[in-house]
């Protein structure tokens, strides 16, 4: 078996005084410095609770701060108490215990992995990147994303969409056991056997609600000696074509094909992958290329050369990657078959077009595939019956305001109109209006009563995490 890098090597938490955050507005001097004086010696009760850990500890004044807090989007930045990067369990174990002690949020941001046999165990915050490249190396995948930097535990918790998803189903369908400190502190199992309500939970509604999650063990697929990659260019004016297209064939393709369309102001693309050699891949996808009059590339290569190449980048950086921040904001939606109205392929179309920021809408394709085969309440991800998922994805510019304001309004006609009443919770959106529903579905006040056992005084908690009422 190959040497592992340290589990907990990127595993980072946050802890944050919420407690405090109104001492800038109050204007009652004396209340003020009780207040100061207090927040002083939560403070240093909190790096006195926090001696025995053995990780890195950065607080606002030390010079990493800043680096440490980045975070892919730039739109958003939270500046926690202090950062703790995780060398072990007893790290994450110390740092509950002392937010429990003190009353502050905690939260973890993701790292490491080591796995045997037919199965994975990776560490809770390993990146996409580092862990096709171990794997593939020994010939196996699991199903998961194209962006290398993302970490595994937030995707997966949170359902977890790849090119390879049709065949094998969603990253969190694939987790087969979980390793979580609880609100006490305490290190437990997660699986069919052991808190299996709790491992219903984790898997789709895991990011940040019940616990600090420090390992999953994944089921392994073999990777294919030969894959395919898609990439058909079309034309925006043959959209209702293409989607006429998919909508007929689409649920009716092999699973080991998967792909996306995609279009923004400039141009307009289907990319996938077939897991199989290019003569297959082109039978499969015959009936969509003529029936869009298409001129498609498939490129025969290796599965870690698929992932370089919808990762858009070269080796080093799938295997060493690293984050590009930027400000953007999205909206998700679901789409039952037969798919959207020509209206509503128009309404979308049009909205991206003429959106004064840099906008793409991106289709995922789910029917037809593993992930519909999962019952909706075989786990906490109810988005079970869907023929494809839609991101709405904008790069804020100078006109952030006007294209925040248009893309919310957007949001919510849209959704009304012409799709289902989804939303995927692995794109948070703060503004989306009936969350709970939207995430969750009929799965909430199941979700719900599992977080009262597990975490009854809500130390885990963020604006759309899971209630205990």
């Amino acid at each position: 078996m190959m040497a592992s890098p340290p589990l907990y090597k990127k595993l980072i938490l946050f802890l944050f005084l919420w407690s405090f955050c109104y001492l800038t507005l109050t204007t009652n001097l004396t209340l003020a410095s009780k207040i100061y004086n207090k927040r002083m010696k939560h403070k240093r009760d909190l790096r006195s609770c926090l001696n025995s850990i053995s990780g890195k500890k950065v607080f606002p004044t030390d010079s990493e701060y800043n680096s440490d807090i980045i975070n892919e989007n730039t739109r958003v930045t939270y500046k926690p108490t202090v950062i703790i990067h995780v060398d072990k369990e007893e790290d994450v174990a110390t740092s509950i215990k002392c937010a429990k002690t003190l009353r502050i949020g905690i939260t973890a941001r993701s790292g490491g992995h080591s796995y045997e046999d037919y199965c994975t165990v990776i560490g809770a915050g390993q990146r996409l990147g580092p862990i096709y490249s171990a794997l593939s190396e020994k010939g196996f995948l699991i199903p998961a994303g194209t962006c290398p930097s993302v970490g595994i535990t937030g995707h997966s918790l949170g359902g977890g969409f790849g090119f390879s998803s049709r065949k094998f189903g969603l990253a969190s369908d694939n987790i087969i056991s979980i390793q979580m400190v609880n609100a006490d502190g305490q290190l437990i199992t997660a699986d069919n056997n052991q808190n299996s309500d709790l491992f219903f939970a984790l898997r789709g509604a895991g990011s940040g609600s019940y616990g600090i999650v420090t390992s999953l063990t994944f089921k392994l697929s073999p990777v294919p000696d030969k894959v395919t990659s898609i990439t058909i260019d079309y034309d925006i004016s043959n959209i209702q074509t293409v989607f006429n297209a998919v909508h007929k064939y689409g649920t009716k393709l092999q699973k080991e094909v998967t792909f996306s369309l995609e279009f923004s102001q400039s141009a307009f693309q289907l990319t996938g992958l077939y897991l199989g050699n290019s003569q297959q891949a082109q039978k499969v996808m015959q009936d969509i290329v003529s029936a869009t009059n298409a001129n498609p590339r498939f490129n025969e290569e290796t599965f870690f050369d698929s992932v370089v190449r919808w990762a858009y980048t070269n080796p080093d950086q799938v295997r060493n990657p690293q984050l590009q921040p930027y400000k953007f904001k999205a909206k998700s939606f679901y789409v039952n078959s037969p798919g959207l109205s020509q209206d509503g392929i128009q309404y979308i179309a049009d909205f991206v077009k003429t959106l004064p920021c840099s906008t793409s809408a991106i289709f995922d394709l789910y029917d037809g595939s593993a992930i519909n085969l999962v019952d909706s309440g075989a786990t906490a991800f109810v988005h079970r019956n869907s023929l494809y998922a839609i991101q709405v994805l904008t790069t804020l510019s100078d006109q952030s305001d006007v294209c925040l304001n248009k893309l919310k309004s957007f949001g919510i006609e849209f959704q009304k109109k012409y799709t289902s009443q989804f939303s995927y919770q692995n794109y948070i959106d703060r503004d989306l209006v009936d969350w709970q529903h939207k995430y969750y579905g009929s799965n909430f006040e199941k979700l719900v009563k599992i977080k009262r056992k597990y975490d009854p005084n809500n130390l885990f908690s963020f604006p759309q995490s899971i209630p205990v009422n």
